[in-house]
């Protein structure tokens, strides 16, 4: 995108709240960010937010674990497990994860925090609990894990948005950045659909 548009500014490993900051002081011109705890509401006056992405969470599971050998799980099948999630100070995967497993009907038990995802991999891969994580993303290679899907009847899902400053999308750099950010998403789509292993 940046060999797109070398003038638009686009924050890179900033958290929601951070973004909307650089947003309104003009030090960026487009943030794509997860909805989260003190961000701003869908009608924020001074954002204009888009849909760009959805994407499922799977169940990541020790290899030789019960559960691995399933086509699919419902979240409530790892109530009674150790979960593992990212450190609260990285991202908001442990609330998210708290939220989706309230709606499942539990409260999960939460054994370990890791600062980097490959940490959540290895705990996992190590038979130190689940974890919930968004489909595309990977661990590092060799580790003893399983994704499985999340039955379509409860299916936890992940929400991506862009968000510009109100009235900034007519901006030709600004439509174009949003242009090849969901063309980047098509594709992303269309090459997640063949099949993976963790």
């Amino acid at each position: 995108m940046r060999e797109l548009a070398r003038e638009l500014k686009v924050p890179l490993l900033c958290d929601t709240v951070e973004s909307m900051d650089l947003l309104l002081a003009g030090k960026v011109d487009l943030a794509v960010m997860e909805p989260t705890e003190g961000g701003p509401p869908p009608d924020d006056a001074r954002f204009e937010q888009s849909p760009l992405l959805e994407e499922p969470h799977i169940l990541l599971v020790p290899a030789d674990h019960p559960l691995a050998r399933a086509v699919s799980v419902r979240l409530e099948d790892a109530a009674a497990e150790d979960w593992i999630v990212a450190d609260p100070g990285t991202c908001d995967h442990a609330q998210r994860v708290r939220v989706l497993c309230a709606a499942a009907g539990f409260s999960p038990r939460i054994a370990h925090a890791a600062t980097q995802w490959p940490a959540v991999w290895s705990l996992v891969g190590n038979g130190l609990g689940v974890s919930l994580v968004p489909r595309p993303a990977e661990g590092p290679a060799g580790q003893a894990v399983v994704r499985v899907p999340v039955s379509s009847e409860n299916m936890p899902m992940r929400r991506i948005l862009t968000c510009v400053r109100r009235g900034s999308r007519r901006n030709p750099l600004i439509d174009l950045g949003i242009r090849a950010l969901e063309e980047a998403v098509r594709d992303h789509q269309a090459m997640d659909d063949r099949p993976r292993s963790a």
